[in-house]
């Protein structure tokens, strides 16, 4: 089976869409995604389904719902035989499958696989690795338990992940040399979704720049600038002013660290 959470959670099986149940039987299904392999206590579980309010009869719908996930991931299991996909342990319910089934677990080898491939110079490889990474994307990650504690730190933690596939993606295709009047048309619209990741200005002043757009390159910094102040009150990092001051002196620049 295959388990999708970078977006409303999906299942496979052998490429089939699979049911995954109710709202609630899905939570309790995401919840054991976050950390598969691992124990998950009915309380974590019940905080993951019933952030406020849990029913009296909560430990009896909590068992329901994992009875269906049972049958819904091994629906050949003979008759009174063990779990072995959802088993119950002293310490929890474990969910045991193989982490490369689930796409998070996916994206992140892709993730660190393509910012290898990019830090040793392989800038195409690196592209398409990044791209396949990103592909996997549907929305937001873990939306079931955004809720939960839990699932709303691992929801963050990939978004910023996700950026930062971003951000690698359009270093290795700015260094494959493309066309960069094409690179700088597109970046843009990076850096109004995401005006304070000064990563994002860096590229596009660089791609500017390399194009023979200098003044545009210049606008992009006090764009970037004005908007630090406004939202946080800060100036750009250093790295950001140090291109500034190569572009305006017309040096040579290097690539975004």
């Amino acid at each position: 089976m295959n388990f999708n959470v970078l977006g409303p959670l999906a299942v496979q099986a052998n490429g089939i869409p699979v049911n995954p149940g109710s709202a609630r039987q899905r939570a309790v299904l995401s919840a054991l995604l976050l950390t598969p392999g691992q124990p998950v206590t009915a309380g974590q579980l019940t905080e993951a389904v019933w952030p406020r309010n849990p029913p009296n009869d909560v430990m009896a719908n909590l068992h329901s719902y994992v009875s269906n996930l049972r049958r819904l991931l091994e629906p050949n299991r003979p008759p009174r035989s063990r779990d072995t996909v959802l088993r119950r342990e002293p310490n929890g319910y474990v969910l045991a499958v193989h982490a490369d089934s689930i796409d998070a677990v996916l994206f992140e080898r892709l993730l660190h696989d393509g910012r290898r491939l990019l830090q040793a110079g392989l800038h195409q490889r690196a592209s398409r690795m990044l791209e396949s990474a990103l592909a996997l994307w549907r929305g937001s990650a873990y939306p079931e338990v955004s809720d939960y504690a839990l699932g709303a730190q691992a929801a963050s933690r990939f978004e910023e992940l996700r950026l930062l596939a971003l951000e690698n993606l359009w270093e290795a295709r700015l260094a494959e040399e493309r066309d960069l009047s094409v690179v700088a048309a597109e970046l843009p619209a990076l850096t109004l979704r995401f005006p304070t990741r000064e990563r994002f200005s860096c590229l596009l002043m660089k791609a500017l720049y390399w194009s023979g757009r200098r003044a545009e390159a210049i606008d992009a910094y006090h764009r970037t600038r004005r908007t630090l102040a406004e939202e946080y009150g800060v100036d750009p990092g250093a790295e950001l002013q140090e291109l500034f001051g190569s572009i305006l002196r017309g040096d040579p620049i290097a690539g975004c660290a």
